[in-house]
């Protein structure tokens, strides 16, 4: 009878660790990365209650595409601006671990030292241009894989690298699209029916967003509608409006930013870290 209890607690402990790897879809056409959904066709199979955060994962026999979306206005700001870091563990033999790093928007700071940027400096901006415009652009730092490490831009569109979009100009969600070349995880002359059966496990870590910070966030758009106020009283009430709006819009970042920067979460929103992890084999289109 001990031997029976044994047996099937083996069993069940096999069945439950066997249930949590899922299957990715397969994609029959490219995914376009440009942070719309439309490609998808469908919300993402997954859903992440303690991080609130949507995504899914597909593949064709050349890349992996992975999806993340959230309409949570904490998790929103986490994403944007603490950042966000996504890891991979090959399960070969030995093991390769790779991760993607989201780094905090820090686009505003940068476009006001550009702005200062006085004629007398000509040189110092040829000799930092390059890194500057990369800065200002949304950004990402890969480590770990085969072919690809350092910043990656999310405008880079050449089909056989890394790729990645964030929707724009929408306060009702953020969302991101990633494409990862499989040759970075198995080499250039990997074939797909050898690589197909090996697990691969993606970690999403959202990084906590401190008091101190979400207060200067505060701070910071209660003085934009101050200023915005001031300019109303100053200019009369034909122009006022106009600088009303100037103020916001120079605050919440216009049109631009609009997608960057969601309505401000009320207080008991948790922005504490968070993350969440699932294995998956890639489909073979079968």
């Amino acid at each position: 009878m001990k031997i029976l209890i044994t047996l099937f607690a083996v069993f069940g402990a096999y069945s439950s660790s066997f249930s949590q790897v899922s299957l990715s879809k397969w994609q029959s056409q490219p995914i376009v990365i440009d942070g719309i959904a439309s490609d998808w066709y469908t919300n993402p199979r997954f859903f992440n209650a303690e991080s609130n955060v949507h995504y899914e994962f597909r593949n064709d026999a050349q890349n992996l595409y992975l999806i993340l979306k959230t309409t949570d206005r904490a998790t929103q700001f986490q994403f944007l601006r603490a950042g966000f870091n996504v890891r991979f563990k090959v399960k070969s033999k030995p093991p390769m671990k790779c991760s993607i790093t989201f780094p905090a928007h820090k686009a505003d700071p940068m476009q006001h030292q550009s702005n200062n940027i006085g004629a007398s400096e000509d040189k110092l901006v040829e000799k930092s241009a390059l890194k500057l415009q990369t800065l200002l652009k949304d950004t990402a730092i890969v480590e770990g894989f085969q072919l690809s490490n350092g910043i990656i831009c999310s405008d880079n569109k050449v089909d056989s690298v890394f790729c990645f979009a964030k929707n724009k100009n929408n306060i009702e969600q953020v969302l991101y699209e990633l494409k990862i070349p499989l040759r970075e995880f198995y080499g250039r002359d990997f074939l797909f029916e050898n690589i197909n059966t090996i697990p691969i496990q993606i970690q999403v870590v959202i990084n906590d967003l401190s008091q101190g910070e979400i207060n200067n966030m505060k701070n910071s758009r209660a003085r934009g509608m101050s200023h915005g106020m001031r300019g109303e009283m100053g200019g009369g009430m034909g122009g006022g409006n106009r600088e009303l709006s100037k103020g916001m819009g120079g605050e919440m970042g216009g049109d631009r930013e609009m997608g960057e920067r969601p309505p401000m979460p009320e207080s008991g929103f948790s922005m504490s870290r968070k993350s969440f992890n699932i294995d998956f084999n890639l489909s073979s289109g079968k």
